[in-house]
């Protein structure tokens, strides 16, 4: 997933974040690009065989 300087700009300003030049984009971009790649691993994830922590917190009615 590539993301575009216009897009992390609008996206740092909608956020009150600090305001960065291209040039300083550049430096955090491939740690951007570690972060995005990662999460589309989770995407892919099978979680099938995972039991769900929400169905943990159910009654189970021998109380």
């Amino acid at each position: 997933m590539s993301i575009s300087n216009e897009t992390l700009k609008a996206m740092i300003r909608d956020y009150n974040g600090v305001e960065l030049s291209d040039e300083e984009l550049s430096l955090v971009r491939p740690e951007l690009d570690i972060y995005f790649t990662e999460l589309e691993k989770l995407e892919f994830l099978d979680l099938s065989d995972s039991f769900s922590g929400r169905l943990m917190q159910l009654p189970d009615g021998s109380q």
